[in-house]
């Protein structure tokens, strides 16, 4: 999949982000806090469960969260130590964090000061050689991401290892309580997780945001960047918001999605009342639509998919099989774990 088109549109202290592929929209994320998952920062431990290896970090004053300690990592309440937030968390939930931390780019992901090396199981040995080299400027751990290729180019990459280690370096020397790095933005990530397509041209209405993108452009080469602060996306706003309000979707195949959320788990119900098909081809004829719904909505957890019964194996097999397809472009990581004894397909998607 290639974006041809992103609007990134602030309205009422919200920033949404509408991703296009060929005219159609295919991607919505919103970005509602001043805090960004990914941000970095020094915490005091508040409580320590010795027995489930976990802690409540105070990550910010009257900001707490929940991490999973690693196994050799001995520490107390009152301690302080890095940790970076995976999850700002509900109404229901703590924010989640994570020990220690990553910067994750479009082309590499910086995941340590030590061992210095390129890690990577996708690039030539040519390019992963002249990657080496780079680290005599640029000394970490470097993951290179699956998207670099010798077609990419060495010096896009080699400008995000740059911008990485610098980030990296100013959260290294600091040593206060608090964020020590601000993280990255949702529409951000939507760039930076998807491919551009040629002439893709991305669009906001607020100049801090546009000066923002304009500092990665040349990096995640970025063909056209517009900052229209009068841009019109009312309408398409309002479609939006109505989706997320409707719990039915009817599709041209006579097929009808019905998605409700309970606990942080949701259910797609495929009724096929109004279908002609026989339900063995009606499930493989949804799950393009079942895609698209995740995808706008930003379903995120456990998501359980109730299609039509009665399947063999290989049919469920085959199902698996487009499904991993599908979510391959993603913007965030998502499993299909399989079908239960009950005959739901199970899927997770992570938060971001």
């Amino acid at each position: 999949m290639l974006l041809s088109k992103i609007i990134i549109y602030c309205v009422d202290g919200c920033t949404y982000a509408f991703a296009y592929s060929d005219d159609k929209l295919v991607f919505v994320t919103e970005d509602v806090s001043t805090i960004n998952t990914e941000s970095v920062f020094r915490g005091k431990i508040t409580k320590v469960n010795l027995a489930s290896k976990s802690a409540f970090i105070e990550y910010l004053p009257d900001h707490t969260g929940f991490m999973n300690l690693p196994v050799k990592l001995n520490v107390q309440s009152g301690s302080t130590l890095a940790a970076q937030l995976t999850w700002l968390g509900d109404g229901n939930k703590q924010a989640k964090l994570r020990h220690n931390w990553c910067l994750v780019g479009k082309y590499v992901v910086y995941a340590g000061n030590q061992p210095r090396r390129i890690q990577s199981s996708v690039i030539s040995d040519n390019l992963k050689s002249r990657l080496s080299a780079a680290l005599d400027n640029y000394p970490a751990h470097w993951v290179i991401r699956s998207c670099v290729t010798d077609e990419l180019g060495f010096d896009c990459v080699v400008s995000e290892m740059k911008l990485l280690h610098q980030q990296a370096s100013q959260i290294t020397a600091s040593s206060s309580f608090g964020q020590m790095h601000a993280g990255v933005a949702n529409y951000l990530k939507l760039i930076r997780e998807l491919q551009l397509a040629d002439g893709c041209e991305i669009i906001s209405n607020q100049q801090e945001i546009h000066q923002h993108l304009l500092s990665y452009q040349d990096v995640w080469q970025i063909d056209v960047l517009r900052f229209e602060p009068n841009i019109a996306v009312d309408k398409l706003l309002s479609v939006y918001k109505d989706l997320l309000a409707s719990n039915s979707v009817n599709l041209t195949n006579g097929a009808s999605l019905e998605i409700n959320t309970v606990s942080g788990i949701t259910i797609i119900d495929v009724n096929s009342s109004r279908s002609n098909l026989d339900g063995s081809k009606l499930n493989f004829l949804v799950l393009d639509a079942i895609y698209q719904q995740i995808c706008l909505r930003n379903l995120q957890g456990i998501i359980l998919l109730d299609l039509i019964k009665n399947m063999s194996e290989i049919e469920q097999q085959k199902i698996m099989n487009y499904l991993t397809k599908l979510f391959k472009h993603d913007i965030t990581n998502t499993k299909i774990l399989g079908f239960s004894h009950s005959g739901l397909c199970e899927i997770i998607r992570n938060k971001f």
